[in-house]
């Protein structure tokens, strides 16, 4: 989904340094999100293609 409506929804409901659970993590929109936004992060997939995508995605965030 949207990356804008997964930082609006995270910095809504979250404070810098919170941890955001997304236990249906996909490609790690939420995940990505959560870093760039100073939350740490816990995600839950069992897909491993989605999986890798989404470790992907999180890493290269917190690399910014």
């Amino acid at each position: 989904f949207p990356e804008q409506l997964a930082k609006d929804h995270i910095i809504s409901w979250s404070n810098e340094g919170d941890t955001v659970l997304d236990c249906f993590m996909g490609s790690g929109t939420t995940g990505k999100m959560a870093v760039l936004n100073n939350r740490n992060f816990i995600g839950i997939e069992l897909d491993k293609g989605y999986f890798d995508i989404a470790e992907k995605r999180i890493n290269e965030a917190q690399n910014i």
